[in-house]
């Protein structure tokens, strides 16, 4: 999604704030059935963030739309996230999933 809105000169500007929702949108009114993706870009919140947080921010998404093998989709998120952290060399870490 798109916010447009006029700068302090009256210039318009357009702002995204979010990355899944126009991916959704894609997949969906182009009839894919199946379609992996990854995009990293800088996104802003509408709203006033609370403390800690920010209006303006990066977001990486890592979508898999379609049908796929039972849980195939899972794993390769969980195959992606391992490799980047090792690949960031962050040191030890430990993965916590929760059911939904």
């Amino acid at each position: 999604m798109v916010y447009d809105l006029a700068d302090q000169g009256g210039e318009l500007c357009s702002l995204r704030y979010d990355l899944t929702v126009p991916f959704a949108r894609y997949v969906a009114m182009n009839g894919l059935t199946s379609f992996k993706r990854y995009q990293i870009a800088k996104v802003y919140r509408r709203y006033n963030p609370s403390k800690g947080r920010y209006r303006e921010f990066y977001q990486c998404d890592l979508d898999i739309a379609g049908q796929y093998e039972k849980m195939g989709p899972d794993f390769e998120i969980v195959k992606i996230l391992t490799e980047l952290l090792d690949e960031l060399q962050i040191g030890d870490y430990e993965m916590l999933f929760i059911a939904i």
